[in-house]
């Protein structure tokens, strides 16, 4: 083995291993199921959480069309140029970028159908507030979908369990409204504003 290999090979294992880490690929979702799940349609105006670079963001684009729109947020203009730029490459005109705070989505519109969180929810650091947030940018009867690694299914225990999120939500005034349990290693589930005290 040449010294250059040598020298390199094992901060390059390291990084083919972070890379694989978290490739979406290793995330085991399938994303057109998981849409079916919570609701995503033609037509539909959806809002996004934590979108980064459009993992989630693009495909969620393709199946509202035209005539429906994604408001992706990140609190990272980076990622979002990212974003922007991808869907300019594949043709689609129908993703609006927002920069949003860690307590607030900023999302430019109240009219949001669902609000999607993929891959994000364990990184809020004030959940509870964010979600007391994100309630007036929900059209009345509107919905938030919390997609994320399980912990108890076999991600990484940086990832939140079930009951947290489902705390979170409560204090926040929201109720679970559907829980798909059958999406490997992952939690998929959909809430609505609490009508009842």
């Amino acid at each position: 083995m040449s010294p250059l290999i040598r020298r390199f090979q094992f901060p390059l294992v390291g990084l083919l291993l972070l890379v694989a880490a978290l490739s979406p690929a290793q995330w085991n979702l399938d994303l057109d199921r998981a849409m079916d799940a919570i609701g995503v349609a033609p037509g539909m105006v959806v809002g996004e959480a934590g979108a980064g670079d459009g993992y989630f963001t693009l495909p969620m684009a393709r199946r509202v069309g035209p005539e429906g729109i994604v408001v992706a947020n990140d609190i990272s203009r980076k990622p979002l140029r990212t974003l922007e730029q991808r869907s300019k490459e594949q043709g689609l005109s129908n993703i609006q970028t927002v920069v949003g705070e860690s307590a607030d989505p900023l999302f430019p519109r109240r009219d949001l159908q669902l609000v999607v969180v993929v891959h994000a929810f364990h990184e809020f650091d004030q959940p509870v507030v964010w979600l007391v947030n994100l309630k007036k940018y929900l059209r009345p009867g509107g919905a938030l979908a919390i997609i994320d690694r399980d912990p108890d299914r076999g991600a990484s225990s940086h990832f939140w369990p079930k009951d947290r999120i489902l705390r979170h939500a409560d204090e926040a005034g929201y109720e679970l409204t559907r829980s798909f349990e059958d999406f490997p290693e992952h939690l998929v589930m959909v809430f609505r504003l609490r009508t009842s005290p």
